[in-house]
């Protein structure tokens, strides 16, 4: 999927946290070995990494979209990874 049509279609493809009233996408850090999530919150995008042994300090705000799309190209296999996932589990359901 290319970067930009997930930025446009993250509502529908993302997980949804009622609690905190955003929508949210998790995939394997390929660099630290655990793994990252991309975050939406009404037009604000955010990232955090968390794995066995670290975790980022809060979430990391990326007000800008090309920072956004930086990001997801720098981790386009693992996103792909999971894109692919969804996309099998939603054929066989």
């Amino acid at each position: 999927m290319d970067a930009m049509q997930l930025l446009e279609d993250f509502t529908n493809i993302a997980s949804y946290d009622f609690e905190n009233e955003k929508h949210y996408f998790v995939f394997k850090d390929k660099e630290r070995g655990g793994q990252y999530t991309l975050m939406k919150k009404d037009e604000r995008w955010s990232i955090h990494g968390k794995g066995e042994n670290y975790c980022d300090d809060g979430e990391t705000m990326m007000d800008e979209v090309d920072s956004v799309l930086d990001f997801i190209w720098k981790h386009r296999s693992k996103i792909n990874q999971v894109l692919k996932e969804i996309q099998d589990s939603r054929v066989t359901a």
